[in-house]
């Protein structure tokens, strides 16, 4: 017997994506999460999964009830309607509100409530069944857990498999989101392991069957690429296949085009339409399209061009437009990064001594090894800049968390080659 599972990641209830453009400001709630809720519904139904499983976070928080509400009624009912289960565990997000939920939600099974393991069984209901399916599940108590929730856990029961369903953080001592190990998570004998709470996912697989499901629909575009739930195929008792279904209706994308060699702003065009158009050949290979993808854009390579050059190529960013190959999927740029050396190499520009010549020794310093002594003193001399400036009154409403030196370097490496750009272009006129 071939029975199905459709796994999903942290939900966000609540959400929506940020950083859209102005004109689709008033449409947001079509690229939010309720809508990935949505999909993942009709998906379960034409499917004919067994259960629909949600790994924690499925709301954003206690102010989410009243949307939560509308949208788990009509989805559970609608599963219930097509006898799908609909299987939850809580996050540190939603502890206080998704028990509520659930509370008015009959067809919502919640796992583990008060921070208790507790056990389902999916499938047979016989003991010695090979398609006896024994799902565990741990919800939070309380919205920060600093003890590992697998030192309670019980031990898989039963023949068939045993599946847990955990929101947690792995490998994370110091983590106040119950903390736990990989080796912990395989000591206790379960076959796979469906984890919520960090966005990315894992590449989960029957290879690999413990991972991350990462988030139904991409939040903001620091979680890019393929969005959606998985499906969980088990074939007489053993998991034969993990695949991601793409069903997020936003997806956020990195888009790194090199522009070495063009001689123009008509080149320039070409090239990007050109990765553009690769882009609609590699989503179209998916079993589903996103409705709007956001691109963080990247040019790099060699090149000349000044920085108002190459940034009078990139489309205006407050409305999309139709992807190359693909125009019923639209596109917009969410940012625009220049990553481009001059084409004169930075060595023979390093043998200058005016002020190009100084800079270009700046950036070779920052090629160097991460332990070498002059790329660390310029780095901490940066660090003390940076903190400095963070610390004045203007800034104190920004995040707390200061930036780390990778992000240092990668600032003072990018703003140092624009600015030797400019000042070999402001000689060459």
């Amino acid at each position: 017997m071939t029975l199905k599972l459709l796994a999903m990641g942290d939900l966000h209830l609540g959400r929506s994506p940020t950083r859209l453009p102005s004109s689709l400001a008033s449409q947001a709630i079509a690229f939010a999460p309720r809508t990935a809720w949505t999909r993942c519904i009709d998906l379960a139904i034409a499917e004919s999964v067994t259960a629909v499983i949600l790994a924690g976070d499925v709301v954003e928080s206690v102010h989410d009830y009243f949307e939560a509400l509308g949208e788990l009624q009509a989805g559970v009912a609608k599963l219930a309607r097509h006898n799908i289960r609909t299987i939850a565990v809580s996050g540190n997000h939603d502890v206080d509100v998704l028990p509520k939920l659930t509370a008015q939600i009959a067809e919502c099974e919640l796992l583990g409530a008060t921070g208790q393991w507790q056990s389902t069984v999916i499938g047979s209901a016989e003991e010695s069944s090979a398609d006896r399916i024994t799902l565990w599940g741990w919800s939070f108590p309380t919205p920060s857990v600093s003890d590992s929730p697998l030192a309670e856990f019980p031990g898989r029961q039963g023949s068939g498999l045993n599946i847990g369903v955990l929101h947690c953080d792995r490998d994370q001592p110091a983590s106040y989101h119950a903390p736990v190990t990989t080796r912990a998570l395989k000591d206790t004998g379960l076959d796979a392991w469906l984890l919520g709470h960090i966005h990315q996912p894992d590449a989960l697989s029957k290879e690999n069957p413990s991972g991350y499901l990462g988030t139904v629909s991409g939040l903001d575009a620091g979680e890019s690429g393929p969005r959606g739930p998985w499906m969980i195929t088990i074939d007489r008792g053993d998991i034969t296949r993990f695949e991601q279904i793409p069903l997020a209706p936003i997806r956020w994308q990195p888009l790194s085009v090199d522009i070495t060699g063009c001689a123009g702003p008509n080149d320039l065009e070409g090239t990007l339409t050109t990765a553009l158009k690769t882009l609609g050949e590699q989503i179209t290979q998916a079993r589903a399209l996103p409705d709007l993808i956001g691109i963080r854009l990247r040019f790099q390579g060699e090149s000349d061009f000044s920085t108002q050059q190459l940034l009078d190529v990139v489309p205006e960013s407050d409305h999309p437009f139709g992807l190359p190959g693909r125009p019923e999927v639209q596109w917009f740029i969410e940012r625009c990064l220049l990553d481009v050396r001059p084409i004169t190499p930075l060595e023979q520009l390093a043998e200058r001594g005016d002020q190009p010549g100084l800079l270009a020794q700046q950036l070779l310093v920052l090629q160097q090894p991460i332990d070498h002594p002059e790329r660390n003193a310029l780095l901490d001399q940066a660090e003390q800049q940076a903190q400095k400036a963070l610390s004045q009154s203007r800034w104190q409403g920004l995040s707390s968390s200061p930036p780390n030196r990778d992000q240092i370097a990668e600032w003072l490496r990018q703003s140092a080659q624009d600015a030797l750009r400019a000042m070999l272009q402001a000689e060459a006129r």
